[in-house]
């Protein structure tokens, strides 16, 4: 198709989807379902059919895209993150619900990309700013402004009020873990740690890692599951512990005291991003999150000099003391299992609970004394310090560091295992990081077609556990109790 038809088929969708949705019965029952499924069911609408109906629509459309695209670039394992997270930053930039703000937002980040081509290098100065580069970044760019100008959007609007979550869906983390929980978790640690006397070096260096991933997780669980935050650029701050780590022992700093310097990196800059963050909700603020991790990113990949670019940085070991696989798994355990529990606390300490308030109803927790926005701004940088801590574990463990360690499937990585341990389920980080890692070991060594097999057995667990591996584990001593 030549390139002059392809771009008047973006026009004639957007007039097609108008004419759909604000002429057609169908359009009205979409919107009206939008603002209220319960009525429209009430009025003997089926609102399954009906966004089923919205899906398949959507799904056709993504389909005619990925055929638009295929002049310009070939298919490839690749495509669907990168497509999928412009495809978040055009709708939340055009706004929510805003199919002309969406196609706005599109020409908008496009012509900005051309400009950046358009330039060229640029020297001001003795300072040379080569704008090409930026055209990684420019979309993510662009959506952190207008979000920091427009909260929702170009053409979005504010809810019509702000969003409660009942009390009794987050029951499970109410309740604090007595002597009888404690006890549990030390006897596994202990099982855990004799994990060396019964596998061989690779099963030391595959428990390293679920460990390290399940700080990694527990980390944004505690954002998500008890503050309520959504993130979907939560490696950010894994990376820049990871980093921060690395450079520290490139400069002479002993392991252990490069080991501060991650979580205290992850914290400064998850003070940074978390004080924009806070100020938004929702998908905005999920976006905004991964706007910056996106940034970071990119510094990473482009900062030859200090980061080592796309080859990253290596030799990052650690000392002769923890040289061995057997030794730095029990310091890992230890260092991991001290982070867990410190997050068990503090989510059921009084800040957590001023956490929940905020989460479930934040008119009501403010009405009660409680700053809303200063509590989740320090839940996020705590969160971004455990991700830090976790950072440095792993750069040590693997005795380098590049920038996929802070690009967006790494955030996806962490969803996955928060979602299949269960939100609410204390071991939900450490049970969802397990499945997760041993599935994709064992799959990838078992078939070349692994990322295919590992899809259909996260799907199938989500589908057997709806509440995650920890939360039907939950569910299942609750009902034995009884």
């Amino acid at each position: 198709m030549r390139p002059r038809s392809s771009i008047g088929i973006g026009p004639a969708i957007l007039l097609a989807l108008w004419w759909l949705l604000k002429r057609t019965r169908w359009g009205m029952l979409v919107r009206a379902a939008t603002e209220n499924r319960v009525m429209v069911q009430a009025l003997g609408v089926n609102e399954v059919w009906l966004f089923t109906s919205v899906f398949f629509l959507g799904a056709l459309l993504a389909g005619l895209a990925g055929a638009l695209q295929l002049p310009r670039e070939s298919a490839n394992l690749a495509m669907d993150l990168s497509v999928i997270a412009e495809a978040f930053v055009v709708t939340v930039v055009g706004g929510l619900g805003s199919i002309p703000g969406a196609f706005i937002a599109a020409l908008l980040i496009g012509l900005v990309k051309a400009v950046c081509i358009g330039l060229g290098q640029v020297q001001l100065g003795s300072v040379v700013i080569a704008f090409p580069k930026l055209t990684l970044v420019a979309e993510f760019v662009v959506m952190a402004v207008v979000l920091a100008v427009k909260p929702y959007g170009l053409l979005g609007s504010a809810p019509a009020a702000p969003p409660t979550t009942p009390v009794t869906e987050h029951r499970a983390l109410v309740r604090p873990p007595g002597r009888r929980s404690l006890i549990t978790a030390l006897a596994a640690i202990a099982i855990v740690a004799l994990l060396p006397a019964i596998g061989d070096e690779y099963d030391l260096v595959l428990a390293t890692d679920v460990l390290v991933f399940a700080l990694f997780a527990a980390s944004l669980q505690f954002m998500l599951g008890v503050g309520g935050l959504a993130s979907f650029g939560h490696a950010a701050y894994f990376g820049l512990g990871a980093y921060a780590a690395a450079l520290a022992v490139r400069h002479g700093v002993a392991m252990e005291a490069a080991l501060v310097f991650a979580p205290a990196a992850a914290l400064v800059g998850a003070l940074i991003f978390g004080w924009f963050c806070v100020r938004l909700s929702g998908i905005y603020l999920a976006m905004l999150t991964l706007a910056f991790a996106q940034i970071v990113w990119s510094v990473a990949f482009q900062w030859d000099s200090v980061t080592g670019g796309s080859n990253g940085l290596i030799g990052v070991w650690p000392p002769a003391w923890l040289g061995g696989k057997q030794a730095y798994f029990h310091f890992t355990l230890c260092v991991i299992a001290a982070a867990l529990i410190a997050i068990a606390w503090l989510a059921h300490t009084p800040f957590g609970y001023a956490l929940r308030a905020g989460r479930d109803s934040r008119l009501r927790a403010e009405a009660s004394g409680i700053d809303v926005r200063a509590t989740q701004w320090a839940a996020f940088a705590l969160a971004g310090a455990f991700a830090g801590l976790a950072g440095g574990l792993y750069a040590f463990s693997k005795g380098s560091i590049s920038p996929e360690t802070l690009a967006i499937p790494r955030s996806v990585d962490a969803l996955v295992m928060v979602l299949l341990g269960g939100l609410n389920a204390l071991v939900g980080p450490l049970l969802g990081a397990a499945a997760f890692i041993g599935l994709q070991d064992s799959l990838a060594r078992a078939t070349e077609y692994w990322r295919a097999g590992l899809g259909v057995a996260i799907l199938l667990l989500v589908l057997v556990f709806p509440l995650g591996i920890g939360g039907a584990a939950q569910w299942l001593l609750a009902r034995i109790r009884r």
